[in-house]
């Protein structure tokens, strides 16, 4: 009756640690710091470089397309000193001085703007494709950095367990040695031990994983953010 009313006690305890901890995390969230995880992944992400990099050069694009307009322009001038002899005196444009001309492309210039159209409508696509993936970036950052809260909290409550059936199990073994207890009974406590120290090590590897992925996105050891 005894044993079975401390393993009741046991796993009451148990269960009333991962409520508290499943409460808790709400609270744990911190959003400053949630931000700077953020505002990090963004600046240090490879393939978001890669989106962002495509928006400038789409964007410079731009620039070169409205360019057409003077390259649709083409100036010269040619100088004649003015002691020099004419090679042909019935033609009126071989003359001393200077002389200016000015070429004007008419297809370029009507076709310089359907090019700058065109590069606007790609620095769009390539911006909107940034604030896709910075929307979708930041979805996964807050996923992992939740993820890593929950196995941190699960890691505490199976830490907190383990301590608590270590202390119990150790207890037990002292009324065991003096004929207080069965031997059944010192067995099933450490069992649970046993199986509570080996739920305190899958907790602690889930912790490292899910910490793993977060400093994945943001390129820095979870320490070193402040």
């Amino acid at each position: 009756m005894a044993a079975k009313r401390f393993f009741t006690i046991l796993l009451l305890m148990v269960v009333n640690l991962q409520l508290m901890a499943q409460d808790n995390i709400t609270s744990q969230i911190n959003t400053p710091l949630l931000q700077k995880y953020i505002d990090l992944a963004k600046e240090y992400y490879p393939k978001r470089k890669m989106y962002k990099a495509s928006e400038l050069s789409a964007k410079a694009k731009i620039g070169a397309a409205k360019a057409g307009y003077l390259e649709s322009l083409n100036a010269s001038y040619f100088y004649r000193p003015d002691n020099a002899s004419i090679i042909d005196a019935t033609n009126p444009y071989s003359i001393n001085g200077f002389q200016f001309g000015v070429y004007f492309n008419l297809g370029l210039f009507f076709r310089t703007p359907s090019l700058v159209k065109q590069a606007r409508e790609e620095y769009n696509a390539a911006s909107y494709q940034t604030k896709e993936y910075d929307i979708l970036l930041t979805s996964e950052v807050r996923q992992r950095y939740f993820e890593y809260l929950q196995w941190l909290n699960d890691l505490k409550v199976k830490n907190q367990a383990f301590i608590d059936n270590k202390t119990a199990s150790d207890a037990l073994r002292y009324k065991f040695e003096k004929g207080e207890v069965s031997l059944d009974v010192y067995s099933k406590a450490k069992s649970l031990t046993s199986i509570s120290s080996s739920e305190k090590l899958q907790s602690e590897l889930n912790m490292l994983r899910a910490k793993d992925n977060l400093e994945a996105l943001i390129g820095q050891r979870l320490e070193d953010v402040k």
